[in-house]
Order: structure tokens, then C-alpha cells, then sequence
């Protein structure tokens, strides 16, 4: 008992000089997993909608905010160990305002975040206690080892049994390269893969919106968040996650004081994911320069166009031998 006070007491003066993202001093199924030790992700959210059942997980990342996918909202327990029974630390908080990214497409699962706002701060535990968020030019490289939780389907169309514990599996990280081949197409750079390619680990139905985690030293970031894939667990077609780090600036645009802790995570070696290719692949890159030619010759159309555009600065944006070709 009074190893926990002071745990308590520590952890509230930590997040008053925001140093305690992160952090899981009690960490010594979703698909192909297993149960997880109380307090082994204190950020890990459970999100029940109005029947009070859960239907989707999140993350904390500070007193007052949760990360969660788009399409998941309502009510956020936290402290949870299983969705049946007594769970002493457990709290809840209902939902005052959801902020969904504008960019958020539901047909491509683009840009699937959102983030909730609770009806009042949480304090801080070793059950309770927010993930460090991964910083913009953070790199993950292919075969990184990562961890994902969740309470969802512990297989395709399969629930997770009484009392429902919470489930945690390692699944290393698939380049984006490679998952698009995978996937056929489809993967953009605000998506990040990760699951074993001969199957039998992935997250699944109910884990949306919850954390994908890396540890780097003795802080864990998070990576990515459930977003979608092909069925659970299915041999090369890992799950697919809503890359964190792509939303730095939106986050701290929404969350305007006690901004979440962000930090970056830097893979060692080479990424073996850019000799990846595939016929797809090579089309979506000429796709691309394609694009970006004609936005180019665009522009430089507006700027000879204007009024105030000199036969100089023509020739300079739109070159002759570019007309030429």
C-alpha cells in the first residue's frame, strides 16, 4: 500500500513537468497474443458506446485527450484489465468533444484519427499514465519489433473469451514499400503495417483506434494506431495502422496546452524495405511524377498568365525545351 501512495505521488509531480509519457513501471490476445499483466499499458484505453459494451480501444496521451481511430467514440475507461468483473483501478470519463482529422477519407481509411476530449483530467498511476507520441522524422524500419493491445476479436469472427483480459502481441513492423505490394495498392505514407507475414498474429474487429508501441530505451512511443486490414491474421497481409508521426502539427493544433510528450524514434541499420518493387508499385511512382509534372506545368501556366508575369519570368517557370518535349 504504500509502495502504490508513493507510486501515486510520484507520478503527479512527473506530469506536472510533463516527463511521464511513456512509462510502464509495472510492465516486467488480439490475434495469436496473450493476456496481459495489470498496469503492462497504462495508456491503454477501452471505448464503449451507448450500450456500454466495447467496441473499440485508444490511447492516453495526456490528462485531458485520447488517440483513437475516426470512426471510434463514447465513453473511455481506462485502467482496465478485463471487460468483465472488478476492476479496482479502473476510472472512466464520458467524451465532451470529438476532433476528427478534416483529411479523414472513410472509403481509404486516410488519415484515421481522431481525438477525444474527456469531461475531466485523469490522475496520473501505474495503471493510468499517457504514451509518448512518435515525433515527426521518426523512422521504422522493416522487421522493427513492435507491440499492439487490444480487447477484439482474438480471431476472425472469434470474441474474446470470458472474462475478457486484456491481450498484447509483438508483431514486427512491414515496410510501407512492401505492404503496398501486399495489399496490391492502397497504402499510403500516413499508414504504417505491421504483423508476421506467414500469419497468426495481428490485432482484429474491436481493436481499432488502439496503440501500436515501439520501445526505444525505457520509453515507449507509439507508432501507430488500428485502423484496418484484410481479416485478422491472414498469411501477407499484415495490419494496417494510422502512422502517428504524420500528425505532429495537427495534434498540437487541436491540443493547444498540456500538449501531449513527442519524441522521436530513430531505427538503426538499413531499411531493407527500399529494394522492395512490384509492378504496382512502379505505376503508383510514375503515377506520382506524373502528378507532379502537371502540377508544375499548371503553376507555371497561372504565373504566365498574370498580368503582372514578364516574357523573363515565363521563360524561367515554363522553359522552352520543356515545351519542345
Amino acid at each position: 500500500k504504500i509502495y502504490y501512495i508513493l507510486n501515486i505521488l510520484i507520478y503527479n509531480h512527473l506530469s506536472a513537468i510533463s516527463s511521464v509519457c511513456g512509462v510502464a513501471p509495472l510492465n516486467n490476445k488480439i490475434v495469436g497474443g496473450q493476456n496481459a499483466a495489470a498496469g503492462s499499458w497504462p495508456w491503454q484505453v477501452s471505448i464503449h458506446h451507448a450500450y456500454n459494451f466495447h467496441f473499440c480501444g485508444g490511447s492516453l496521451i495526456n490528462s485531458g485527450w485520447v488517440l483513437t481511430a475516426a470512426h471510434c467514440f463514447v465513453t473511455v475507461y481506462l485502467g482496465t484489465e478485463t471487460l468483465e468483473g472488478t476492476n479496482m483501478n479502473q476510472v472512466f470519463r464520458s467524451v465532451t468533444s470529438v476532433t476528427i482529422n478534416p483529411n479523414y477519407n472513410s472509403d481509404t481509411n486516410d488519415n484515421d484519427m481522431a481525438l477525444l476530449q474527456l469531461s475531466s483530467t485523469v490522475t496520473f498511476t501505474p495503471y493510468v499514465t499517457p504514451i509518448c507520441l512518435a515525433a515527426s522524422g521518426s523512422t521504422f524500419f522493416n522487421g522493427t519489433l513492435s507491440w499492439v493491445t487490444g480487447w477484439g476479436n482474438i480471431g476472425s469472427g472469434a470474441s474474446l473469451p470470458s472474462p475478457g483480459y486484456l491481450q498484447e502481441v509483438q508483431v514486427p513492423i512491414i515496410g510501407n514499400r512492401q505492404c503496398f505490394c501486399l495489399y496490391g495498392g492502397g497504402i499510403t505514407g500516413n499508414m504504417i503495417c505491421a504483423g508476421a507475414l506467414p500469419g497468426g498474429k495481428d490485432s482484429c474487429q474491436g481493436d481499432s483506434g488502439g496503440p501500436l508501441v515501439i520501445k526505444q530505451g525505457s520509453i515507449w512511443i507509439q507508432a501507430g494506431i488500428v485502423s484496418f486490414g484484410n481479416g485478422c491474421a491472414q498469411a501477407n497481409y499484415p495490419g494496417v495502422y494510422t502512422r502517428v508521426s504524420q500528425y505532429q502539427k495537427w495534434i498540437n493544433q487541436v491540443i493547444t496546452s498540456n500538449q501531449p510528450g513527442f519524441v522521436t524514434y530513430t531505427s538503426n541499420g538499413t531499411n531493407a524495405d527500399l529494394n522492395v518493387s512490384c509492378s504496382n508499385l512502379l505505376f503508383v511512382f510514375f503515377l506520382a511524377v506524373a502528378q507532379q509534372t502537371l502540377q508544375q506545368i499548371n503553376t507555371s501556366i497561372v504565373s504566365c498568365d498574370s498580368a503582372s508575369a514578364s516574357t523573363s519570368i515565363c521563360t524561367q517557370a515554363f522553359p522552352l525545351e520543356q515545351v519542345s518535349t
